[in-house]
């Protein structure tokens, strides 16, 4: 059988430089091919061949106008050429007298977006649906994508056509087109229809202009530029394509728009708004804000979103309102009237999924919105993510500032904690929540960890709950490489928040749904909502990895693996027992008389040595011998006097459930665990074993001889290699291991990567505690009357014990039971369990059962001793005083051997 020992890190061997030269160069010569590739296929695309399609040739306009030489293809769908083929002007075909429309696509966009609208429209009138310059069929790369430029770029399409006025559809962005014609040449508009348009700078996005197109530079960074590093050729998508709709954003100036709006009063334009009162991408207000600016305007809402064109549907519904505002304004003298149609699901305040109202008043400086929401993150990351993540499901922020402000909020705040320990360096490590995750004993691990496996640390860590503050300050402290640091940190942040909040988007209302009907609109139910969504996220988080499938199968077999559940959901149904037993003696705390030789009967911080030294006599060899030592000097100047030689253990004097139990080895020495704790400990002469039991003891006061109440047959945990998989992988695939793999992947942290050769056995845990990885089994069969007379005769040693487990070693099962071979290696007062109940071949029954027994005895056994004795239990409060003083002033690492 294998053990694993700790050995001294070797440096890691330095790449040779020709190697990451030549990645280099191959990276580089990927990245270069990818762009002629996407240059090639992009070149010279001709027209998609679809009756009526044309081009014309026009200048290059920018927003102040054209000139030079420079020109630009212009595609355009005309409905009066579809009798022949495709063609230009120049080729004769002449255009009828009827009224002309020409619809003006959105952002990204082309004359596609039109093909269901078009058929019922070109029935009544001369339809004319350009790609305007940067899209579809046009020229990709013009001076300038603005709306005003495009603007430009129709009025020379319509002399080239020689249209003298024509009536104007602007679809999603194509209304800031529609507005710069009316700006430019309101003469050549006979109306303006508005569907899902834009118009007044407060509609976009956060309303306001510097953040707006700040937040367009940072897309065309992350869109356009960004994928131009990965070798895709042409798989993200044309490059041209992304430049143009990131650009026709960037170059548009929406503030001038209000002005332009408010002059239709006096030039008496017909308006014609169109709008669905669930468009994600242009609220519902900015329309209604455009009716009212628009004295005369018309305004019709529909039960329906931004896409309702795309659907037969949706464009026949538009095509209903189109054609007669059309129609009647192609009658010369016809009067724009204000109408008001709003649907009839319409409500001007839109139910909320949020229970309370968070919303950010209009024209809140969207820098002041960053600067909260960053400052809130830094205390309730997740919480505050969860709650931005609802605010953009429910329109009351727009969403890249909600993304921009998460993604600040917990990236200055990583960088902060780095920063912590750079600042305080080693100081920082024995902060409490850092000494807690990450004792002294391994810093160095997580040093070289982060060297080696430095990406995949950060980005693993957004993704396990408590595995940030340590890594991120002990990083700092180490002073590891600050530079990538921030880097990996920068790129784990940007995955972890987008897809954070789109989760938290779409799951949110069914989430919200169920709380807000039970307790109506209230902070209780938004604390609800907020609870239940960090678990789904953090559960839909794990599923793409192996291992975090894994871990949340472990998670989910708890359910029914009840050896595994935590201590206070277990012990929850003894509660309503300990208070009748309570009711029934007339005292909470007189179990704890059950021993009366002990501080409190044993609750907690009994010294395991001077128990010891009470069970030790000169002679006996059923007790292993220990000594109080307090630093590793006076533990060698202990052994030396004792005549010991290791092994031996070292374990704190005050402690329980197998915490901080250590196995010192030849070779190995005593700094490392003292420079972990600075609580008294105990050595103790080891025993090999290989058995251990947990012999739980009662004797009822007055009783001349004790008993046997139960024993625990121990079974270590030892894994068996197959020659290719890895510890850590051998760990997660093991039935049982898997349900600790967190005590044993930290227990062998240096070796977890290592491969065990075939038939290679390696023992998973020293220390005979369930919860550090030992399997508990039922041994009543064990119990003889032998063996009970030799445990109550050592028991009995210890003046004032009647209750409570021994847990012993022996080497021969039929010598144990005669009562000959065994060592007490501790013993336990009035809190120690009959572990037998953990037996995962009993059912929960039976284990209640027994542990309701066990208690039953113990306030029996504490009520006999304050009769007979006269004693007095201790006061409630005092006792809970003690235990928290106790757990408080700790010092010791929670793992074991």
């Amino acid at each position: 059988m294998t053990t694993i020992k700790k050995q001294p890190r070797k440096p890691r061997r330095a790449r040779r430089p020709f190697l990451r030269q030549r990645w280099w160069k191959v990276y580089g010569l990927l990245v270069v091919l990818s762009f002629g590739v996407q240059t090639y296929r992009n070149a010279n695309t001709p027209l998609d061949g679809e009756p009526g399609t044309a081009m014309v040739q026009t200048p290059a306009f920018t927003k102040e106008g054209g000139g030079g030489e420079a020109r630009v293809d212009f595609a355009y769908i005309d409905t009066d050429l579809k009798a022949g083929s495709a063609a230009s002007p120049a080729d004769g075909v002449e255009s009828d007298e009827r009224p002309v429309l020409i619809l003006i696509h959105g952002s990204p966009g082309a004359k596609k977006n039109f093909s269901l609208l078009i058929p019922t429209l070109e029935s009544h009138f001369r339809v004319i649906a350009p790609d305007m310059p940067g899209f579809g069929d046009s020229s990709k790369w013009i001076p300038s994508y603005s709306t005003r430029a495009h603007a430009r770029y129709v009025l020379e399409l319509m002399d080239q056509l020689e249209i003298e006025s024509a009536h104007i559809l602007g679809f999603s962005m194509g209304g800031g087109v529609a507005l710069n014609l009316f700006d430019l040449a309101p003469e050549r508009l006979e109306s303006i229809i508005f569907y899902g348009a834009i118009g007044i700078q407060e509609g976009e996005g956060t309303g306001d202009y510097g953040f707006e197109h700040f937040k367009y530079t940072v897309g065309y960074g992350a869109l356009v530029a960004a994928p131009e590093l990965v070798p895709h050729f042409g798989l993200l998508g044309p490059r041209w394509f992304r430049h143009s709709f990131i650009r026709n954003f960037n170059d548009t100036d929406q503030r001038p728009m209000r002005g332009y709006l408010e002059a239709m009063n006096t030039a008496d334009t017909p308006f014609l708004i169109l709008q669905g009162y669930n468009d994600p991408l242009v609220p519902e207000w900015t329309a209604r804000q455009h009716h009212n600016i628009v004295e005369h305007s018309e305004l019709v809402m529909f039960d329906r979103s931004h896409f309702m064109v795309f659907d037969q549907k949706g464009a026949a519904m538009l095509a209903e309102e189109i054609v007669p505002f059309v129609e009647r304004f192609s009658t010369p003298g016809a009067v724009p009237t204000r109408r008001t149609v709003m649907g009839p699901h319409f409500e001007e305040d839109q139910p909320s999924i949020l229970p309370v109202a968070l919303d950010i008043p209009r024209g809140t400086n969207p820098w002041w919105t960053v600067a909260v929401i960053s400052a809130a993150s830094y205390v309730l990351e997740d919480p505050v993510t969860i709650t931005v993540g609802l605010m953009i499901r429910d329109g009351k922020i727009d969403a890249f500032l909600g993304v921009f402000a998460v993604f600040i909020g917990i990236f200055t705040g990583d960088l902060l904690l780095y920063l912590m320990g750079v600042i305080f360096g080693r100081r920082a490590l024995a902060w409490g929540p850092v000494a807690k995750r990450l004792p002294a004993r391994h810093v160095e691990a997580l040093g070289h960890w982060f060297d080696t496996h430095g990406w995949s640390a950060v980005l693993a860590s957004r993704f396990l709950p408590g595995t940030r503050l340590p890594l991120y300050v002990g990083a700092g402290a180490l002073g590891k490489k600050p530079g990538r640091f921030a880097l990996w940190t920068f790129l784990a942040v940007m995955i972890w928040a987008p897809v954070m909040l789109l989760l938290v988007v779409l799951l949110g209302e069914a989430a919200a749904s169920p709380f807000k009907l039970l307790f109506g609109d209230s902070w209780i139910a938004l604390i609800g909502v907020v609870m239940v969504l960090l678990m789904v996220v953090r559960v839909v988080m794990q599923l793409p990895t192996k291992r975090g499938r894994q871990g949340l199968w472990v998670k989910l077999s708890r359910v029914w693996r009840w050896e595994f559940w935590p201590m206070s959901l277990f012990y929850l149904p003894l509660v309503p027992w300990l208070v009748w037993l309570a009711l029934r003696y007339r005292s909470t705390t007189v179990w704890t008389l059950a021993n009366p030789g002990l501080p409190d009967g044993g609750v907690v911080g009994e010294s395991k040595a001077e128990i010891t030294a009470a069970l030790c006599t000169p002679t006996d060899e059923h007790v292993l011998p220990a000594v109080l030592v307090r630093d590793a000097d006076e533990a060698r100047r202990a052994m030396a006097e004792k005549g010991w030689s290791l092994p031996v253990i070292v374990k704190p004097d005050a402690a329980q459930r197998g915490a901080g139990v250590r196995l010192i080895e030849p070779g190995e020495d005593f700094d490392e665990y003292f420079g972990d704790s600075q609580a008294p400990a105990i050595l103790q002469k080891y025993h090999p074993g290989p058995f251990e039991a947990g012999v739980f003891y009662t004797r009822t006061p007055g009783e001349p001889r004790g008993r046997i109440f139960s024993i625990t047959d121990k079974h270590f945990p030892h894994l068996t290699g197959d020659g290719e998989s890895t510890l850590e992988e051998l760990i997660w695939a093991h039935p049982r291991y898997r349900m600790q793999a967190s005590v044993f992947l930290q227990r062998f942290e240096d070796a977890n990567e290592r491969v065990l050769a075939e038939g290679e056995t390696l023992r998973l845990a020293m220390a005979g505690n369930h919860c550090q990885g030992t399997l508990f089994a039922d041994g009543g069969h064990l119990i003889t009357p032998e063996l009970e007379a030799a445990v109550d005769e050592v028991v009995q040693r210890v003046e004032g014990f009647y209750f409570g487990r021994l847990d012993v070693r022996y080497a021969e099962v039929e010598s144990f039971k005669r009562g000959e071979d065994f060592a007490v290696v501790e013993l336990n007062g009035v809190t120690s369990e009959s572990t037998n109940i953990y037996d995962p071949k009993w059912s929960l029954l039976r284990a209640y059962r027994t542990l309701f027994r066990q208690w039953a005895v113990c306030f029996a056994i504490g009520d006999a001793n304050r009769k007979r004795d006269g004693l007095e239990p201790p006061k409630a409060w005092a006792l809970i005083k003690r235990v928290r003083r106790y757990y408080k002033q700790r010092q010791f690492d929670l793992h074991a051997d």
